[in-house]
């Protein structure tokens, strides 16, 4: 004998329903790279300095336990990973809870580990539309269910990503101390040791942490601009090819590709004078 009606042991009990499942997402959110490092500060309260320092894996372990409270043993996570070992048992964490909450995205572990800016932004940007669409906007204390256990920055070399701090809501955390420097705070000629032993010490430490904090940026930034530039020289020769070459829409991109705005020009080819005369 089979009953007409069937109730779940929730919806018969009078509690909320649980979140069995995650809401699988195709594509990618349109993040920039700085807005995202900041996203992931202010979630979990953590200092990072760029999307590299992803590569460790705990911060998506901390952020599917916001999503999923309980789903993640962060008892296990790594926060003070350093090498690419220790990143690899991160993701696995991570690996193991997308299956158990049905997510069909295939985390790519032997990229992100490497810690290259492109790898690492993508996947970025994925987790970011996957944790807004999952995402129903309860307070989270992220420093009290890591237990104010250090972040480490992975990669960076700049140490430590978040203190042990009191904890806070993820609806008013701030980034940690930790942060590229602003235009308003620029870096200040080193002081006359005379007359200022201890004080001199300390404002030199702080401007050396300010120069490594700034070539972190500039290097995200060649590499950035590496990789734009090495889409755009495939763009140019896939508009080169003869098949291509002759369609109008490749034209315009090509036009596109050669414009130039007032007060720049491409800079010539070397030896592009000589080569007309040969």
């Amino acid at each position: 004998f089979e009953p007409l009606f069937s109730f779940s042991p929730c919806f018969a009990c009078g509690l909320p329903l649980k979140k069995m499942s995650a809401v699988n997402v195709t594509g990618v959110s349109n993040i920039s790279r700085n807005d995202l490092v900041e996203w992931v500060n202010d979630v979990l309260q953590l200092g990072y300095l760029k999307v590299e320092n992803l590569c460790a894996g705990a911060a998506y372990c901390q952020l599917m336990d916001a999503l999923f409270p309980g789903s993640v043993p962060l008892k296990n996570v790594k926060f003070d990973a350093k090498n690419e070992y220790e990143f690899i048992h991160n993701f696995k964490i991570l690996q193991a809870v997308f299956k158990k909450k049905n997510v069909d995205k295939v985390v790519p572990v032997e990229k992100l580990v490497k810690g290259k800016f492109q790898d690492n932004f993508e996947f970025g940007q994925w987790f970011k539309k996957f944790f807004d669409t999952n995402w129903d906007n309860k307070d989270y204390d992220a420093v009290g269910r890591r237990q104010g256990k250090a972040v480490v920055a992975a990669g960076s070399g700049a140490g430590p990503a978040a203190a042990a701090a009191s904890p806070k809501t993820a609806g008013t955390a701030k980034p940690a101390p930790l942060k590229t420097v602003s235009k308003s705070s620029p870096v200040k000629s080193a002081p006359s040791a005379a007359g200022g032993g201890g004080a001199s010490s300390k404002e030199l430490k702080d401007m050396q942490l300010k120069v490594a904090e700034l070539q972190v940026m500039v290097d995200g930034l060649e590499k950035e601009r590496d990789f734009y530039f090495g889409k755009l020289r495939e763009i140019e020769v896939l508009c080169q090819t003869p098949e291509f070459d002759k369609l109008d829409e490749v034209k315009k991109i090509v036009e596109i590709l050669y414009a130039t705005e007032d007060g720049f020009e491409p800079p010539a080819a070397e030896g592009s004078g000589d080569a007309d005369e040969f």
